[in-house]
């Protein structure tokens, strides 16, 4: 038995040449939106390259300017931060929410040094003081009082108070 002749027939001819401009036209629409993806893509590549360099351009100044301001600042240093620390909080077994409370009352009696140059706070060194440990602190039922024993002044003020249970 033997295979027909189909490619003689002009309809298997038509069939095979639709194929093939199918699939060379698909091909060319293949390759034209290939490119329109890749031309936006090349696109949002160089916009974004350019907002990297305007930001690395924006960090650049920003750094040399903090560097600066830093130096500025050196010859006039800030409070920055208040630190409190218990001598006897373990000794008192004191639970860690009484200890947050008075640590947070301590801290608010204290704000205003915030922001303030060294020598100002040094000068007003005393009255920080006489300050903490002249009011009562509440926490929950219980009152309490700070003695402070030791003050350490720089950018972070840091104040180590002993806690005395107060009866009044």
């Amino acid at each position: 038995m033997r295979v027909p002749p189909f490619y003689e027939r002009p309809t298997v001819k038509r069939f095979f040449a639709g194929i093939i401009l199918g699939v060379i036209i698909g091909w060319f629409f293949f390759i034209y939106q290939y490119g329109q993806v890749y031309e936006g893509l090349v696109f949002r590549i160089s916009e974004q390259q350019a907002i990297i360099n305007e930001l690395q351009d924006d960090i650049d100044l920003l750094r040399s300017e903090q560097s600066r301001l830093n130096e500025e600042n050196q010859k006039k240093l800030t409070v920055q931060e208040i630190d409190i620390q218990f001598s006897n909080d373990r000794r008192l077994r004191l639970n860690q929410l009484t200890l947050l409370d008075l640590k947070q009352q301590a801290l608010t009696e204290l704000q205003y040094i915030k922001r303030k140059d060294i020598e100002t706070v040094s000068n007003m060194n005393e009255l920080m003081i006489s300050n903490l440990e002249n009011k009562v602190f509440r926490a929950g039922d219980k009152r309490y009082q700070l003695e402070v024993e030791h003050v350490h002044l720089y950018t972070t003020v840091r104040i180590f108070v002993k806690i005395i249970p107060s009866n009044s």
